[in-house]
C-alpha cells in the first residue's frame, strides 16, 4: 500500500482542493447548472463516474501488489481466493506450476506482456472518460449555439416595425430570452466539460504514474524468481535489457562460473589419480617384465647345467 498510496494521497489532497474551490462559487454554479439541467447532469455523472473508477484502479492495483508480495515471501495459504485481474496470467501459470517458484525467461516475457495489455486496456478507460467529458462539453456548446440562432432567427421574423415603438421593444425583449438560454447552456456545459476534463486528467495522470510504478515493482520482484540465459536474443533486446534483469543475470553467471570452477577442479583431481593409477600399473608392468627376463635367463642357465650333467 506504501507504493500506490501516495498517488492515493495526491488525488485526495486534489479532490479536497477543488471541492473547497466550488464551494466558495456554489450559488454561481447552481444558476449555471440549471440552464439545462438534462445535459450537466449527465456531465457531472460522467465526472463522479470517472473519480469512482480511478480510486477503484488504485485499489486493485494496492491488492494485486499485496497478492505478489504474499506469493513471493511463501505464503500462499495466505493468498486471496479471489483470483487477481492484472495478474491473471501469473496466476494461472502457478497453478499449472508445481515445486519452486523459478520463471524461465520466455515465460517472464509473457507475465510481462500480459500485464501491460491489462494495464493499457484500463488506462484506455480512463482517457475515454476524460475525451466523454469534452464531448459532452463541446455537444452542449453547439447545441447552445443552434438553439441561439434559432431563436434569434424567429425573433426577427415576429418583429413588426409598424407597431408602436413600445410594443416594439416588448416582442423584442421577450425574443430575446430563449437566445440567452441557449448561451447559457452553451456556455454552462462548456464550462462543466472542460472543468471535469480538467479533474479526471489530473486523475488519469496519477493513475498512470500509479500502474508504471506498479509494472516496474512487479519486473523487479519477479525478475529476482528468474533464471536468464542470453542464448537466441537478438541484439536490440540485448541492449534494451533493464537493471533488474542485467543484475539477476550477472548473479546467475557468476553462480553458474563458480559451478563450472568447481566442477573442473574436481575432474583434474579425478584425472591426476586416473594418470597416477595408470603410472603404477605401468611401473608394475615394467617391473614384472624385467623379473620375467631374468627368470627366463635363470631358467636358460639351468637348462644348460641339467644338459651337462645329463651328458656326463
Amino acid at each position: 500500500m506504501k507504493i500506490i498510496g501516495k498517488y492515493f494521497l495526491r488525488i485526495l489532497m486534489f479532490l479536497i482542493l477543488v471541492s473547497v474551490t466550488l464551494f466558495f462559487f456554489i450559488n454561481d454554479l447552481k444558476s449555471f447548472f440549471f440552464t439545462n439541467q438534462a445535459l450537466n447532469s449527465i456531465i457531472l455523472i460522467v465526472i463522479f463516474c470517472g473519480i469512482i473508477y480511478v480510486l477503484r484502479q488504485l485499489l486493485i492495483l494496492s491488492n494485486e501488489l499485496n497478492w505478489l508480495n504474499q506469493l513471493l515471501k511463501g505464503n500462499k495459504t495466505k493468498l486471496s481466493v479471489k483470483s487477481p485481474n492484472l495478474l491473471k496470467y501469473l496466476d494461472t501459470f502457478l497453478r499449472e506450476q508445481s515445486g519452486s517458484l523459478i520463471f524461465s525467461q520466455s515465460s517472464m516475457k509473457s507475465i510481462m506482456e500480459s500485464l501491460d495489455g491489462r494495464l493499457a486496456e484500463n488506462r484506455e478507460i480512463s482517457r475515454y472518460l476524460v475525451g466523454l467529458t469534452v464531448f459532452l462539453g463541446l455537444l452542449g456548446t453547439f447545441w447552445g449555439l443552434l438553439e441561439t440562432i434559432n431563436s434569434v432567427a424567429i425573433t426577427v421574423k415576429s418583429l413588426d416595425f409598424s407597431e408602436n415603438t413600445q410594443k416594439l421593444f416588448k416582442v423584442l425583449k421577450q425574443g430575446l430570452e430563449e437566445p440567452l438560454s441557449g448561451m447559457g447552456t452553451a456556455f454552462s456545459s462548456s464550462l462543466f466539460g472542460l472543468g471535469g476534463s480538467l479533474i479526471l486528467g489530473f486523475l488519469d495522470i496519477q493513475s498512470g504514474q500509479a500502474q508504471n510504478r506498479f509494472y516496474n515493482e512487479v519486473e523487479e520482484k519477479l525478475s529476482q524468481k528468474t533464471k536468464f540465459t542470453l542464448i537466441n536474443m537478438d541484439e536490440s533486446e540485448r541492449k534494451n535489457l533493464p537493471p533488474a534483469y542485467l543484475e539477476s543475470l550477472i548473479e546467475v553467471t557468476t553462480e553458474n562460473l563458480k559451478k563450472s570452477t568447481s566442477v573442473i577442479d574436481k575432474q583434474n583431481i579425478h584425472q591426476e589419480s586416473i594418470s597416477k593409477s595408470i603410472y603404477e600399473v605401468n611401473k608394475f608392468l615394467s617391473e614384472n617384465i624385467s623379473l620375467n627376463k631374468e627368470i627366463k635367463e635363470e631358467i636358460k642357465v639351468l637348462s644348460k647345467t641339467i644338459a651337462n650333467i645329463s651328458k656326463k
